[in-house]
């Protein structure tokens, strides 16, 4: 399956100077390196845990995005799409969701990390549209993401608003105790959103295509969650999904996450890089 980019007539088509498409197997070590060079910062033991592919990267109902620079090949930066599909989102190990948004369909923002460069915001812009227009596509009810401050003002500017209404803060567990805003706004609701308020990237989130956002190998959610059975374990469901048999230790990670639920969903940043969720 592929999220499609519909080309409308008199809609303005624009080229960037990177590519934004799925990870490969073999890119995600480098996925993992720009996840620990920017949570390093402020999140350093959080950090020396990412130098490695993390066991949500195979997980069904997930999708790793990478920004890829055309020049060198170079990796600018990445985004986890978190879906509920098989298991809670990572930020429900420290609080409980809503009763409106039980039983639906959720994806968290996880792991966006962006180097820190001239074409930081650019690149981190290119992946929130793409992060967006899957959830679109996929029928997703809301869009959700933990930020720590001053990260939350990313999801401040795009306009999400936070889920209990109040702007509480709650400590992560998972993310050494660092207290996070938990933020959403619903994929169908966005355009209308940004209209209103004349967002200065209404332009480039909706009136734009970009080519060079490649959803080839996206997978339907709905098709996932037909396909995949779960009566014996998740580690077993995702092995049986990829066709092989997972690495002992990709195994041991995902057994470790499904009890533990220890996926993070914490926010760093460092010299001028991004890593949030």
């Amino acid at each position: 399956m592929a999220v499609q980019q519909t080309k409308q007539a008199d809609v303005p088509s624009e080229r960037l100077p990177f590519r934004v498409k799925i990870a490969t197997a073999n890119e995600l070590t480098a996925v993992a390196r720009l996840r620990a060079m920017a949570y390093g910062r402020h999140l350093p033991a959080l950090a020396r845990n990412l130098l490695e592919p993390e066991a949500a990267d195979f997980e069904p109902g997930n999708e790793v995005f990478v920004a890829v620079s055309k020049l060198d090949g170079s990796m600018l930066g990445t985004i986890r799409t978190h879906s509920n599909l098989f298991k809670p989102l990572p930020l429900e190990a420290s609080m409980d969701l809503p009763g409106h948004m039980h039983g639906l369909r959720l994806v968290e923002a996880t792991r966006l990390s962006v180097l820190g460069n001239l074409q930081a915001s650019l690149v981190r812009n290119a992946l929130f549209k793409v992060f967006f227009r899957y959830c679109l596509s996929q029928n997703v009810d809301w869009m959700l993401a933990a930020g720590r401050r001053p990260v939350d003002r990313l999801y401040d500017s795009m306009l999400w608003r936070d889920v209990d209404g109040v702007g509480r803060l709650y400590p992560m567990a998972h993310a050494a105790g660092v207290p996070h805003r938990v933020m959403c706004m619903a994929p169908a609701d966005a355009e209308p959103i940004w209209r209103a308020a004349d967002h200065p990237l209404f332009g480039f989130a909706f009136q734009t295509e970009h080519p060079d956002l490649d959803f080839t190998g996206v997978r339907l959610l709905d098709e996932v969650t037909q396909g995949i059975d779960i009566s014996r374990g998740i580690a077993d469901a995702i092995s049986r999904a990829l066709g092989d048999p997972l690495p002992a230790a990709t195994t041991r990670r995902l057994l470790q996450c499904s009890v533990a639920q220890s996926h993070a969903s914490a926010d760093s940043v460092k010299g001028g890089g991004i890593g949030a969720g």
